[in-house]
């Protein structure tokens, strides 16, 4: 850190240097343009050029210009039409010359000044384009990190500027996805190395059922339930987790809403399910992640018939330019704490408080896939928790 803030004061004092060496030149060629030597063929050739002899009084002068014209100096007076006069003393008589008419262009200085500006211009680029043009580099090879995480190169050289953080990005990239490769390699150890034993314990504890005491064989299948429950949640987060991004489809608002309500219609019995849909500022379509937003509601869902006591309440209502999916109940509500049951592997405080802290964390993540938020709240109608999804419209 302390080498790249050594070449970038470097790079502001040489900066500095050059801006101050360039207006030093263009000062002294505007001090130049300002001095007056005569060529007796040049003023001939302008062919405008007359003499008059006047009286030394007939003009005040300066006394500065006095002094000089007594040295027998010849001075220049520049009158508002930008014509010179130039005067001297002959004897006792002020001798006038003129008008001469400058030609447009004669100054160097019309040059300088654009050229010196140019190579000022050219030095400060060619001296920060580098640092600009690695940090484009970067900054795409990050986007593409986002859209599928790789081992990133940033071929970025040693010399440059930026060249420490290219190398924290590229460690960074590596361990992201050797963790995301672990990940997955324990997901698929859930997936087939736990479930299998499972299948084989519960097939031995029917075998045995009638051998063991009534409690003691509850108590087994009770805690064979609990590991297939845990399996089962760890595969679907680690899916969410490293979702690639599927394509978002417009659907119908009303099936896809009355089809996500079904699937629950058994516990009708239990708990009453209201449905509500309002999409008509979207022309009764909504715009989805299908398998996502499914998910999310079935997760919703789930947890609210956890905590209903008789009703439960889903919508989904479309403004301008959001959708809001809302699942309510009439349950004992989130209470304090309500922020932190969106990370992963939080549960309630509350002593019903069941599953293992993935619920919300999932309905997050599927929020973000439909670039939305998730709001937990309490119930202002029905007394109980309240957990809404909300997401943009896509921009066609």
């Amino acid at each position: 850190m302390k080498k790249q803030l050594l070449r970038l004061f470097i790079l502001i004092v040489a900066s500095c240097g050059l801006i101050v060496w360039s207006f030093n030149l263009i000062y002294s060629a505007s001090d130049q343009a300002y001095g007056y030597a005569l060529d007796a063929e040049e003023l001939l050739q302008q062919g405008q050029l007359g003499f008059r002899d006047l009286a030394p009084e007939s003009i005040a002068f300066a006394p500065e210009l006095k002094a000089q014209l007594a040295e027998g100096k010849v001075i220049a007076l520049r009158q508002a039409d930008e014509r010179l006069y130039f005067y001297t003393l002959i004897g006792d008589k002020l001798r006038e010359m003129g008008p001469v008419s400058p030609r447009p262009g004669d100054s160097p200085i019309n040059l300088l000044i654009p050229l010196l500006y140019a190579s000022l211009a050219l030095t400060i680029l060619l001296l920060i384009g580098r640092v600009f043009r690695d940090l484009s580099l970067l900054q795409r090879q990050a986007i593409d990190f986002g859209r599928q995480p790789k081992r990133m190169h940033s071929h970025i050289s040693k010399r440059s500027a930026i060249y420490p953080l290219a190398q924290g990005f590229e460690t960074m990239t590596r361990q992201i996805v050797d963790f995301i490769q672990l990940h997955r390699d324990l997901s698929r150890t859930m997936s087939h190395e736990i479930r299998t034993p499972l299948a084989r314990m519960r097939f031995v504890l029917e075998l045995t059922k009638g051998q063991l005491p009534a409690n003691y064989a509850a108590r087994l299948s009770e805690d064979i339930d609990q590991i297939e429950a845990l399996s089962q949640s760890y595969l679907t987060f680690a899916r969410v987790e490293h979702h690639s991004g599927s394509q978002g489809l417009w659907v119908d608002a009303d099936d896809w809403l009355r089809t996500l309500a079904e699937n629950f219609s058994i516990y009708g019995e239990q708990v009453q399910l209201l449905t509500h849909c309002d999409c008509r500022a979207s022309d009764g379509k909504v715009w989805l992640i299908p398998l996502g937003m499914e998910l999310a509601g079935q997760n919703l869902i789930a947890n609210a018939l956890r905590y209903a006591q008789k009703q439960i309440r889903i919508s989904l209502v479309a403004d301008a330019s959001h959708w809001t999916l809302m699942i309510e109940d009439d349950g004992q509500g989130f209470g304090e704490g309500k922020a932190d049951l969106k990370k992963a592997f939080r549960r309630g405080d509350s002593e019903n408080s069941a599953g293992f802290g993935l619920g919300l964390y999932i309905v997050r993540k599927i929020a973000i896939w439909h670039q939305g938020k998730l709001r937990v709240e309490d119930s202002a109608e029905l007394g109980g928790a309240a957990i809404s999804l909300r997401w943009r419209r896509p921009v066609l």
